[in-house]
């Protein structure tokens, strides 16, 4: 990454960490992907499973 995409990547997280709102967004949008990503993964091993 380099410096320009830095400094702006450093100015959103900090936008996110002072702002309530943004900051409960990201949270549950990270939280909706690490839920879908779970079941992805148990969707998989079951299907794994089956066919052995």
């Amino acid at each position: 990454m380099n410096a320009t995409k830095q400094d702006r990547m450093a100015q959103l997280i900090d936008k996110v960490i002072l702002d309530p709102i943004l900051l409960r967004k990201l949270s549950d949008r990270v939280y909706e992907l690490m839920l879908e990503e779970l079941r992805n993964t148990r969707d998989r091993a079951g299907n794994y499973r089956r066919t052995i």
